[in-house]
């Protein structure tokens, strides 16, 4: 008996919140239909201690042990059945995504099979008073409680961050008490305090780190901070995959270092690119809520890594295949980060669909001397660091961005994707080479109206820097410009030539930058460079 009344004090201890109060109060106060009553040495200051810990207005002073018995019906030995109920009655346990969750002083928290014998042993052994449940018995009780209609499914709540002892409230940006009525869509593993308040003042080594990771470009700056900010929330309308490129020594992999610390380790998986499309890999990311590595994987990326890409990055369904057991359709709701020092080759039929789900960043910056205590310093600051991103993701919120954008990045990620570009589908000339022949021209012509361009011309200035035929010029000037050709004196000429530019549908953002080089026709004269007299 004594060690049933430590056993009472260490479950209200460690698990106080887990008990739900209604659940024992209705057991306790059932009544009793039995005339068996038991008379057990210190049980009724066992049941004292629980009405006094957990605040019951009941009555103290009484074995409540028979009115149990009864109200499950149990003669001499509980049944695994009764055991079930018993732990469904008593605990606060729910379900969410078929794995059970109990209520504690971090909010609902997951428990492994082994964490969960041990919270329903000690409350069985508790509640019965005399009566141990062996280790097979409890196997069958957490077996029967996974299938139980009983227990309720959580709902995610996007409007929440649970950040262990508290809550922070994305519509008040409040820090709040944990609620067993809120279960929130992202936990962090930040520390907290209830007179914690967002502030425009950002932690100075984070402001240096942020500042020589976008080269000391402000705009630049601002676009990954503000990223960073959407990162620790729900938030999927900004979301995008990062993929940060670059060489050594600019402070890619400290990034994601420090963007996993914000998480809970059994919330973060290391996983290439490439990986994606593993039969059963995908399996491992159910619940998880990011992929952070510094490795991306092979710089050509798959069909199948891609459609699993897109769907991942826009929380669309996908299929699990799952080891020995039937294939199941879930939502990954994951961000990706990714650092790489090699230029990716997406397949270009895809580049509508990644253009507003991925953003490359460039990494510019080359740290001549490294801070090697820069990790640990930036772990320091991780609450005020939170706070001011807080605080610039409620900027955000107040002006309603629609989307989080910057010059160089979409650049990068438009050349990436061979965004804007349009290949010739038979031609024995390889992408790499349509595409840096149209690159060439790109920066060639100058967009100007009225203007002519004799094709010859237009060839050999292209010629001079790529081996490629006359023919396979011309037929990329016609995919990628708006133009016609027309003769004279017997000379094929380009006119009003223009880049051809994607409407915004479909969710693409047109590229209009104009080129500023040196090729271009005015006034209908005829242009003809110095060094091409002899043409």
């Amino acid at each position: 008996m004594n060690n049933t009344m430590k056993l009472a004090e260490q479950l209200l201890s460690e698990n106080k919140e887990a008990i739900d109060r209604n659940g024992l109060i209705a057991l306790l106060e059932s009544q009793n239909t039995s005339d068996n009553e038991e008379d057990l040495p210190q049980a009724e200051e066992i049941y004292n201690l629980l009405i006094e810990e957990l605040n019951f207005e009941i009555s103290t002073d009484i074995n409540y042990r028979s009115n149990i018995y009864s109200y499950y019906g149990i003669k001499n030995k509980p049944k695994d059945t009764d055991l079930v109920q018993m732990a469904t009655q008593i605990l606060n346990v729910k379900r969410f995504e078929s794995k059970l969750f109990v209520f504690s002083k971090e909010g609902w928290q997951k428990l492994d099979d082994s964490e969960l014998r041990s919270i329903v042993g000690k409350t069985i052994q508790v509640i019965l008073i005399d009566y141990t449940p062996t280790q097979s018995e409890l196997k069958s009780v957490i077996d029967g409680m996974k299938e139980s209609a009983d227990i309720d499914e959580l709902v995610e709540d996007e409007r929440y961050i649970g950040c262990h002892h508290y809550l922070f409230d994305l519509e008040q940006f409040q820090v709040i008490d944990n609620s067993i009525d809120i279960f929130p869509k992202t936990r962090l593993d930040v520390e907290l305090d209830k007179s914690d308040s967002i502030t425009s003042s950002i932690p100075p080594h984070f402001g240096k780190y942020i500042s020589e990771l976008a080269n000391f470009d402000d705009d630049l700056r601002y676009f990954l901070i503000q990223h960073t900010a959407v990162l620790l929330t729900a938030n999927r309308k900004l979301r995008r995959g990062l993929i940060f490129y670059g060489t050594a020594n600019n402070g890619k992999s400290v990034y994601i270092k420090l963007m996993r610390s914000f998480f809970y380790r059994q919330d973060v998986v290391s996983k290439t690119l490439n990986e994606l499309g593993g039969r059963f890999d995908k399996e491992s990311l159910i619940g998880k809520r990011l992929i952070a590595s510094d490795e991306i994987g092979e710089a050509k990326i798959g069909e199948k890594t891609v459609n699993d890409f897109k769907k991942l990055l826009s929380v669309e369904p996908i299929h699990v295949d799952r080891k020995g057991r039937t294939q199941v359709e879930v939502k990954l709701d994951v961000k990706l980060l990714f650092n790489t020092n090699a230029v990716l080759n997406f397949p270009p039929e895809h580049a509508k669909a990644l253009e507003r789900r991925i953003a490359v960043i460039p990494c510019e910056y080359y740290v001549e001397k490294a801070d090697i205590d820069l990790n640990d310093k930036l772990k320091s600051e991780k609450k005020h660091i939170f706070l001011y991103l807080m605080y610039v993701y409620k900027q955000m919120m107040i002006d309603d961005i629609e989307r989080i954008e910057n010059e160089k990045v979409t650049e990068l990620t438009h050349d990436w994707l061979n965004f804007g570009y349009t290949f010739m589908d038979k031609s024995n000339t390889s992408r790499d080479k349509q595409k840096e022949c149209i690159k060439l021209l790109r920066n060639t012509i100058v967009k100007k109206e009225n203007s002519r361009l004799k094709v010859s011309d237009l060839n050999n200035q292209i010629k001079k820097k790529l081996s490629l035929s006359s023919q396979n010029i011309k037929q990329l000037v016609k995919l990628n410009f708006d133009t016609d050709t027309v003769l004279n004196n017997g000379y094929e000429y380009w006119i009003d030539l223009d880049w051809k530019t994607t409407q915004e549908e479909n969710n693409i953002i047109p590229n209009n930058k104009e080129i500023s080089e040196s090729i271009y026709e005015d006034d209908q004269d005829d242009w003809i460079p110095e060094e091409d007299d002899e043409l």
